[in-house]
């Protein structure tokens, strides 16, 4: 019977450390916050909006294409980087101007993106952040359109970076004329790689 008294003491004992007691764990949660509070100011978020805008931009693109072969009937799209805009006009007669009774749409970049001069071009260096041999003016604003074959009215060249506009924010996109597809490249701070 001596034994049976000195184990049950004990179990009592083991009973009571079994678990976490409450200090323990909300000194674990916050270890935990305070190195989560740490990483979350390294993510790069910047680098994130180039890349959405730079998919916005080559969605419209695509869109306006498309639009163009679907409808037959030529689409302009054009870039107003002050504010940070394309406006999208299906051109009924063809003359690169936004007339009465021409559907118009447009498409704001992503939040914290603009349009933008790269220090280092993709080939040479650019002269302005939409650049292209051929384009037209729509409402002062440079314009590519896109032809009822799918083509486009020439070659362009998209720059876009982040808010930051640091240099491995900058982000391209280039349009070819005789297909009308497009391509999208990343600026690694050295070079130029295509995305797609």
């Amino acid at each position: 019977m001596i034994a049976r008294d000195r184990q049950e003491p004990n179990e009592d004992r083991r009973r009571a450390r079994r678990g976490f007691t409450l200090l323990e764990l909300i000194v674990v949660l916050i270890m935990v916050g305070i190195i989560a509070g740490m990483a979350v100011p390294r993510m790069n978020y910047e680098k994130y909006r180039a890349d959405a805008a730079m998919r916005t931009v080559r969605t419209v693109l695509q869109g306006a294409q498309r639009n163009a072969i679907m409808r037959q009937t030529n689409v302009v799209v054009a870039f107003d980087m002050s504010s940070r805009n394309m406006r999208i006009v299906e051109d009924a007669n063809n003359n690169c101007v936004a007339d009465g009774g021409e559907r118009s749409t447009s498409r704001p970049l992503e939040d914290g993106a603009k349009f933008a001069i790269p220090a280092t071009g993709y080939g040479s260096t650019p002269s302005a952040a939409v650049s292209g041999a051929n384009l037209c003016m729509l409402s002062g604003f440079p314009a590519l359109q896109f032809l009822r074959d799918g083509a486009a009215s020439t070659n362009l060249d998209v720059y876009l970076t982040s808010s930051r506009g640091s240099a491995v924010d900058h982000r391209l996109v280039r349009v070819t004329m005789a297909t009308g597809r497009t391509e999208s490249y990343r600026f690694n701070g050295t070079t130029w790689t295509r995305m797609n």
